[in-house]
C-alpha cells in the first residue's frame, strides 16, 4: 500500500512543476530530517505546499549493478513493493528509455500504473545520476486504473569504494485519485526505508 500511495506525491500546474524541478536539480531544497531506520536517513521538504521525500543511505555493491537493477523489468518484483507488472516501452538511446510499471492496491482502492522517462547522467567521476518523470507515449499500455504522475524521481549513486555506494533517492509525484494528505504523508515517512531494503536485498541476491 505504501508504494503506490507515496511513490508519487502531487503537483498540478505545469508552471509549478517547472519551478520545483529547477530546485531539485540545483539541490537547494530545505530538506528536514524526520527519521532514521535500517541505515537510511529520511528527509522531507515542501515544494509549493506539497511534500517531497528523500532517503540517504549506504548500499553494498557496484553502481553499474544497481543501475541495471533499477532498469531491468525482470527484476522489479524483487525490490518494488506491491509491484504488479512492467516493461520497457521504448529505447531512445542507452541512457534514455521509456518504462511502464503497474502496482497492486488494496481494496477498495484502484490499482495504479505509470509511464515514465528515465535519463542517466555520468558527468561526474564515480557518480551516476538517474532522473525520471512521467510522460505520455503512444506505445504505452492503457491505464489499468489510476495513472500516477511523476513530477521527479532521482537516484544519486556515488561509489565510495569497490563495493560500497552512497545512494540518495528523491521523489515528488501525484499518486492519482483522491487520497487524503495525512495518509500520503504517513506513507512517505517509511517508503525510502522500504525502497533501500528492497534494493539491498535484490543486490545481495544478484549474481
Amino acid at each position: 500500500m505504501k508504494f503506490f500511495i507515496f511513490h508519487f506525491i502531487s503537483i498540478a500546474l505545469f508552471s509549478l512543476l517547472q519551478k520545483a524541478h529547477g530546485k531539485a536539480e540545483n539541490e537547494d531544497l530545505n530538506w528536514v530530517k524526520i527519521k532514521e531506520e535500517s541505515g537510511v536517513s529520511v528527509y522531507n521538504t515542501k515544494i509549493d505546499g506539497k511534500i517531497a521525500i528523500r532517503g540517504v543511505g549506504i548500499i553494498k555493491g557496484k553502481p553499474a549493478k544497481l543501475l541495471s537493477l533499477i532498469e531491468n523489468p525482470v527484476k522489479w518484483n524483487e525490490w518494488i513493493e506491491n509491484f504488479k507488472s512492467g516493461k520497457l516501452v521504448a529505447t531512445i538511446n542507452s541512457n534514455n528509455k521509456i518504462f511502464y510499471q503497474s502496482f497492486n492496491s488494496p481494496f477498495p482502492l484502484s490499482d495504479r500504473d505509470v509511464v515514465y522517462e528515465s535519463k542517466i547522467f555520468r558527468n561526474i567521476p564515480k557518480v551516476i545520476l538517474i532522473e525520471m518523470k512521467s510522460i505520455e507515449h503512444a506505445s504505452a499500455p492503457k491505464t489499468i486504473g489510476v495513472r500516477i504522475n511523476i513530477f521527479f524521481t532521482r537516484y544519486y549513486i556515488e561509489a565510495i569504494n569497490d563495493n560500497t555506494m552512497l545512494v540518495k533517492f528523491e521523489s515528488l509525484s501525484h499518486p492519482g485519485g483522491a487520497l487524503p494528505d495525512f495518509l500520503v504523508n504517513w506513507a512517505s515517512e517509511s517508503y525510502p526505508i522500504t525502497l533501500f531494503e528492497g534494493l539491498r536485498r535484490a543486490l545481495k541476491n544478484k549474481v
